[in-house]
């Protein structure tokens, strides 16, 4: 077993992914953080992300231990691969450069997990800021769906060629697409009113995330259970 380093390199890899994960919730979470987005916030707590001159900020701790340890671990998990080249039963110098860096990666990737842990236990959603951020392009980002079903009546080009007009004109006037299309007979012979606010309306363009997450927390469940004596 002194030469086949395969055992130890895949569980450093295994946690080298799980440390990428965290590291892109944390990136994410973090970016929604800031000022300008503000829909999504670690919980906030005495002692737990404040600012030493700005009583008023409020900073992603936990991501930014998740993120520190998503930017150290793949070099570490590197020195594990690099050490898997070893002379006959125990080459020298390979798996010691393996003993400090095996429990380091273990101990970033356990850290950042128990940091988010707590982050996603207490995330703090505002919902009225994501339709407020939704409607800041005056339902441009909805834009593509009546385009394709618009498209099914009078092709695709044609359709494309028609609503990026009324993108244009939405922006040019500051209002809201619903109400551009509403006006262009093009549009309206062939979309109906209240086709138009379904496919204008963000909770109507989720497609199959709802099954994916229940497939996702379905499964936790089961592994859940497997797990109890």
């Amino acid at each position: 077993w002194h030469g086949a380093r395969d055992r130890l390199a895949e569980v450093a890899t295994s946690l080298g992914l799980l440390s990428g994960t965290l590291g892109k919730i944390a990136r994410d979470l973090s970016l929604l953080m800031q000022t300008d987005t503000a829909e999504a916030f670690e919980p906030a707590g005495a002692g737990r992300g404040g600012s030493s001159t700005m009583p008023h900020k409020r900073n992603p701790v936990g991501c930014a231990v998740a993120l520190a340890a998503a930017v150290r671990v793949p070099n570490l998990v590197a020195t594990m691969l690099a050490a898997m080249v070893q002379e006959h039963e125990r080459g020298l110098g390979g798996w010691h450069a393996e003993w400090e860096t095996l429990p380091e990666i273990a101990t970033l990737a356990g850290g950042a997990l128990a940091q988010l842990h707590a982050v996603l236990a207490g995330l703090e959603i505002d919902a009225a800021r994501m339709r407020a951020n939704l409607d800041a392009t005056y339902g441009l980002t909805l834009a593509e769906a009546v385009m394709m079903a618009l498209g099914e009546r009078i092709g695709r080009l044609d359709a494309h060629h028609l609503i990026g007009s009324a993108c244009r004109s939405a922006l040019a006037g500051q209002r809201p697409l619903r109400a551009v299309l509403g006006e262009m007979p093009a549009v309206t012979e062939h979309l109906a009113p209240a086709e138009l606010d379904r496919l204008l309306d963000p909770a109507a363009y989720l497609g199959a995330t709802g099954v994916f997450v229940e497939r996702v927390l379905s499964a936790h469940a089961r592994a859940a259970a497997a797990m109890r004596p």
